[in-house]
């Protein structure tokens, strides 16, 4: 019964593990594609600031 518990333990960890990893491959992705839109004009902004 133990075993059983354990086993069923570690695939939900496991399943958490890939649900978070997704997610944050996925907020990555999206930060990749704002900083590619957007980082040139941003730096150019910033070098007139300055």
């Amino acid at each position: 019964m133990g075993n059983e518990k354990l086993i069923h333990n570690t695939e939900l960890q496991d399943e958490q593990l890939k649900d978070e990893t997704e997610t944050f491959d996925s907020f990555i992705n999206v930060m990749v594609q704002i900083v590619e839109k957007y980082g040139k004009t941003v730096l150019q902004e910033l070098d007139c600031a300055a």
